[in-house]
């Protein structure tokens, strides 16, 4: 399935507003060498090895994005269209995970439960 574009110009818009880093499309290296395009990636969320993301329609990449070491979530349609709070409770989820340097003043940390 090929790369929802709306998701990654979401993520985009994301990036600018909420000061953070992503790579939107962005291609992963998998553990056998081979190359997965995911509609984000964003080095300080997720885990060590930040977050991928992909749209939820598209198993077959999300377990190729796994294989490449990050945090993978497949997000629905809603995040076809950037949201202030979806997209900060979205991140505040996945956790912050950058080494030397401070969080967003406006994340919080706050997981769903």
């Amino acid at each position: 399935m090929a790369v929802d574009v709306d998701v990654s110009l979401a993520w985009k818009e994301a990036a600018v507003r909420l000061g953070i880093r992503v790579l939107a499309p962005h291609e992963l290296v998998t553990s056998d060498g081979s190359l997965v395009t995911v509609e984000a990636y964003l080095p300080d969320f997720g885990g060590p090895s930040g977050a991928a993301v992909v749209s939820m329609e598209d198993e077959v990449r999300a377990k190729l994005a796994s294989a490449a070491g990050p945090y993978v979530s497949q997000v629905s349609s809603a995040y076809r269209v950037f949201d202030d709070a979806l997209f900060r409770e979205t991140l505040d989820d996945w956790g912050w995970h950058a080494t030397g340097s401070a969080p967003p003043p406006w994340y919080t940390g706050s997981v769903w439960s």
